[in-house]
């Protein structure tokens, strides 16, 4: 069995309904606009904030002017957070304001921050996607823009719909996939988010339905099931305000789920008038044994015919919480086996210091000095770990050294064991050509933030998305070239990116189920800068070469 690294860097509408109707943009009524959090008040609106460890109760004045001052708190008598959200009211005034946990934000907790992808039509998605299928930022859903639509914050069952003062992609009104209003010239218009679809699931359950994610939301009899988060069932001991209602998967959606451990799943639901409960009739999954095999020396095989030896992993992390490379938490090698450090020995030294990343894609090939596979932390040792030293490299003959295009990659003849840390990204067909604004992940050890010190001590990933050709040009760059061979992605509000130490290193997307190499990072101007993407080669240019390479140098 044998193992490719390769980077390819040198280390450095749908049909219009009536409420959406455009029109024109007659005054400006005045806003105050939050500058942490982008959350839009009217004039006359009243609001608490965190200021510290205080609470502070504001008022929206004229000309966008906030007037703050603190106030005493108290528990609320009647919890309005979700996802487990410590709910405080002002002694004098009926507002409140929730202090969220990890990976939740907004006024109540709603937002889920970790939430990567559309299941169904998507109307209990309630993450932070803001971008639409044009390219245009979401209006906030609070803003006095939207004032006469039909779908805005101000709806009375706007926090059932996902609706509050953010400019997130929703779909309150079941349409085939969330969408949001956007600014076109001097109209607001409405269009559809480009969010990737999650994983379609089994369609059935495995034991008694505990880890069943699927969409069916119709109980045994017909019933259709209540939202999870729904004001009828607040007092109820299962739903969407819980603090454990992620892990039981419990959130703005009325999907079937077996949180309490019952004999399957279940939802809440009216039967003659009556609020109760009953159990969905969801067929059991037959068991069929999952077997990770190995690779033979052989030429890397593309994501459509590799027989499952690329591109898997221990488990699905479209859902996981944010592993950024620019900032942000750490991750596992389990979760981006393909990764690689590339170790560059310096005699003076006697040692090895860390250069950038590699991504392991089928058999033999690799970049740079010293590559390790399977380890999670940058300078421990690990049991799973693999280390190699390089015995040929090449350089892409057309390699250009100003603008980084074109690209290189080194050779091994050792066999490896394929394992749970060490398995193979796919490498894509020639003429694959994803949608714009795919999700896609990167990894590696590189540093947190541009003028960091030190890598990162464990191995990071991130989420960003493909950009639009027409948007990967030097006017966002700072002028520099961008080629024909270069992709661009990055995360639309600035917060994961790659930095230095991360070059050489995957960005894989989900093709056909498996994760497959889309790109190597390559550079970008800066880390984790708002509207600058990164720079990527792109890897369907260079099929032919690669395998043109390891056909002239048979293992």
């Amino acid at each position: 069995m044998v193992i490719d690294l390769l980077t390819l860097d040198f280390c450095n509408a749908g049909t219009r309904m009536m409420h959406r109707e455009d029109y024109i943009i007659l005054n400006n009524i005045s806003e105050c606009v939050d500058s942490e959090t982008s959350a839009v008040r009217r004039f006359g609106d009243t609001w608490l904030r965190w200021r510290g460890q205080r609470v502070e109760y504001c008022r929206c004045a004229m000309r966008g002017r906030e007037y703050c001052h603190v106030v005493p708190v108290i528990n609320c008598y009647v919890s309005q957070c979700y996802n487990g959200g410590t709910c405080k009211e002002a002694v004098y005034t009926s507002d409140y304001i929730c202090q969220c946990p990890p990976g939740f934000s907004g006024t109540q907790c709603e937002i889920n921050t970790k939430e990567r992808c559309v299941t169904a039509q998507g109307e209990g998605y309630r993450g932070t996607w803001s971008i639409s299928q044009s390219g245009a930022e979401c209006i906030n859903w609070n803003s006095t823009s939207l004032r006469g639509r039909r779908y805005t914050a101000r709806k009375n069952d706007a926090s059932s719909l996902g609706l509050g003062n953010h400019n997130y992609c929703r779909n309150p009104d079941s349409d085939s996939t969330p969408w949001c209003y956007v600014y076109r010239g001097t109209q607001v218009v409405w269009d559809f988010c480009s969010l990737p679809k999650c994983p379609e699931d089994k369609g059935c359950v495995s034991g008694s339905g505990q880890s069943y994610r699927g969409t069916v939301a119709v109980t045994r009899s017909g019933s259709r099931c209540l939202p999870w988060d729904s004001t009828v069932v607040r007092r109820k001991l299962y739903n969407a305000w819980r603090s454990d209602a992620l892990e039981l998967g419990l959130s703005g959606h009325n999907f079937c789920r077996n949180p309490d451990g019952d004999v399957g799943p279940w939802c809440h639901t009216y039967k003659n008038m009556q609020l109760t409960w009953e159990l969905c009739d969801i067929p059991k999954c037959a068991k069929n044994p999952s077997v990770i095999t190995t690779l033979g020396p052989r030429a890397p095989t593309s994501n459509n015919n590799n027989g499952g030896t690329c591109g898997e992993r221990l488990d699905n992390t479209l859902n996981r919480p944010v592993f950024r490379m620019f900032g942000g938490r750490a991750s596992d090698i389990t979760e981006q086996p393909w990764q690689a450090v590339i170790n560059v020995y310096q005699a003076r030294h006697k040692k090895h210091f860390h250069r950038c990343g590699g991504v392991l894609i089928d058999s033999c090939w690799v970049l740079h000095t010293c590559v390790i596979l399977g380890r999670t932390y940058r300078k421990q040792n690990s049991s799973s770990e693999q280390i190699f030293k390089v015995e040929k490299y090449w350089i892409h003959e057309q390699f250009d050294n100003e603008t980084f295009d074109n690209d290189i990659v080194y050779k091994y003849t050792f066999i490896i064991p394929l394992s749970p840390e060490v398995f193979p990204a796919c490498l894509p067909d020639r003429g694959l050509e994803l949608p714009d604004w795919t999700e896609c992940e990167i990894s590696g050890y590189g540093k947190e933030s541009e003028f960091s010190a030190e890598y990162s001590e464990r191995v990071k990933r991130g989420y960003v998305r493909l950009w639009p050709k027409e948007r990967c040009v030097p006017s966002v760059l700072s002028g520099r070239t961008v080629t024909a061979n270069m992709l661009c992605a990055g995360d639309t509000r600035g917060l994961d990116d790659a930095c230095k130490g991360d070059s050489g290193g995957p960005l894989v997307c989900r093709n056909n189920d498996r994760m497959t190499l889309m790109g190597v990072i390559s550079w970008g101007d800066g880390c984790g800068q708002k509207d600058k993407p990164g720079v990527y080669t792109r890897v369907t240019h260079y099929i032919e070469w690669i395998n043109a390479k390891i056909k002239a140098n048979p293992v």
